[in-house]
């Protein structure tokens, strides 16, 4: 994120991961210095496959600094849950579509907003604030949960798919933003 602007990102979203039905970012901030969000793109995105596995490889190395991780997909609490179960993941993995009953209960007065992305990729609702940092899905952001509410302090992704940052660079992320 460029000119020390933090977003104020809260959640309470439905879980296909293991853990409660839902999850809540005042949840989180209770246990958790700072939050990895991992933005997914879908199911048919390697590199976001690759990605939602090393996380969960690094899951206890995360815990050990005080961070969580969870996944977010622009998708249904159905998909999470087989991306949990089909990928073994040890985190939540949040479903989080602009395209949900939320958004289909204002559609009248929304008609005609943009719903996903140029290339047809579903848009994020919650995790919106996060979307718009990074160039390209898969992505990450770094909430500071430190504070009365989670604060967005970073945001990376790259310019093509396979720039997203693995496991080590979002960990370091994290330590910058909270200063470790």
């Amino acid at each position: 994120m460029s000119d020390g602007m933090q977003w104020i990102v809260r959640f309470e979203l439905p879980n296909g991961g293991p853990g409660p039905d839902t999850v809540a970012s005042e949840d989180l901030a209770a246990e958790f210095d700072a939050v990895v969000v991992l933005l997914l793109r879908d199911h048919y995105c390697q590199v976001s496959r690759e990605r939602a596995t090393a996380y969960s490889e690094a899951f206890d190395e995360f815990a050990a600094e005080d961070v969580a991780v969870v996944g977010a997909l622009p998708d249904t609490a159905e998909r999470a849950g087989y991306w949990r179960r089909r990928y073994d993941l040890t985190y939540p993995v949040l479903a989080d579509s602009s395209e949900g009953p939320a958004a289909d209960a204002g559609a009248g007065a929304d008609a005609g907003a943009a719903t996903a992305m140029t290339d047809g990729t579903p848009r994020f609702d919650a995790f919106a604030d996060i979307e718009v940092g990074v160039d390209t899905l898969p992505g990450i952001g770094v909430l500071d949960t430190r504070q009365q509410f989670p604060r967005l302090v970073h945001t990376e992704g790259g310019e093509t798919l396979q720039e997203c940052p693995g496991p080590e660079e979002a960990l370091d992320a994290a330590r910058d933003a909270l200063g470790t």
